[in-house]
């Protein structure tokens, strides 16, 4: 699934869905349509005036990427998304086109696409769509996003539609990058049995820190990261049981390499620890991956 990781790079995985609540309390759509709007509006009513958004010039900035990449398992908001008959997992093959136009210096729009296939479970095939709006404010961005997941081995296909928004904020020492992150989801439908493989009218939030150290000049980078997922209804426990609360915690290590001007290689290494079992899901995975990213 896409997830607003893939707008930054990172592209990560389809069934669970990128808890502060008691069981049986769900962010309601209302809720979701106000955060749109405030995205939308791009003002901070904080005392302190906004600029209007700067007019676009005669030229228009486009950005694209294409990326492929191997992971050793398919993770997604802390569940395995293909824990298979036997063994544990199945590896997952994925390519991914990104595609942005900034009309402004402040506001962006991207289009991403994600295909994937599974390797140990060779029928297994997924492409995902994504369209995002970012809006940027200095060292704060804030984004709005409709996705749509689309499970094309099973029969006559299973789909999700899902509305996000998120924040980052950026953190510059020295050398060294600090982005802070938060995530919320909130799924549209349709639900099992009407076409959808998650129920609908339920949501996932993630909160997430990634650091960008510099190891070897402009070649070599180290980028952890750290995360936390609460759930709303979205996964289920390992006897198909919706809940709402804390559902695990991350962490993760990528290496990004630059091979060329518009060429990166990236291998990671991550682990996830369950808080309570989860479908199909190990109390403590660790995965690993490596992609590859042509800027053009």
């Amino acid at each position: 699934m896409i997830s607003s990781d893939l707008i930054n790079g990172q592209f990560p995985s389809p069934h669970s869905r990128l808890e502060f609540f008691r069981p049986g309390i769900r962010l309601a759509p209302t809720l979701v349509a106000g955060l749109l709007l405030i995205l939308a509006s791009g003002q901070l009513r904080a005392g302190t005036p906004v600029e209007p958004p700067e007019e676009s010039s005669g030229d228009v900035p486009f950005s694209s990427s294409l990326s492929t990449g191997w992971d050793s398992l398919y993770m997604f908001r802390g569940v395995n998304q293909l824990p298979g008959p036997a063994g544990y997992g199945s590896s997952l093959s994925w390519t991914a086109l990104s595609l942005g136009w900034s009309p402004t210096a402040q506001d962006s729009f991207t289009l991403a696409s994600w295909a994937a296939f599974g390797l140990s479970q060779s029928d297994y095939k997924e492409i995902d769509t994504s369209l995002t709006y970012t809006r940027t404010m200095g060292s704060l961005s804030l984004s709005a996003a409709y996705s749509l997941y689309a499970v094309l081995s099973s029969p006559g296909g299973l789909y999700s539609h899902e509305l996000s928004v998120s924040a980052a904020y950026t953190i510059t020492r020295g050398a060294f990058t600090f982005t802070p992150s938060i995530d919320y989801a909130y799924t549209l439908g349709p639900s099992p049995g009407q076409g959808g493989y998650v129920d609908a009218d339920t949501g996932y939030l993630e909160a997430r820190l990634d650091a960008d150290l510099p190891l070897y000049r402009d070649y070599l980078h180290a980028a952890p990261w750290v995360a936390a997922g609460f759930n709303f209804g979205y996964s289920t426990t390992d006897t198909f049981t919706p809940f709402t609360g804390a559902d695990h915690f991350e962490l993760g290590l990528s290496f990004p390499i630059t091979l060329a001007k518009n060429l990166n290689l990236a291998p990671y290494f991550a682990y996830s620890h369950t808080w309570l079992p989860l479908a199909g899901t190990r109390r403590d995975t660790p995965w690993a991956g490596v992609s590859v990213t042509f800027s053009f």
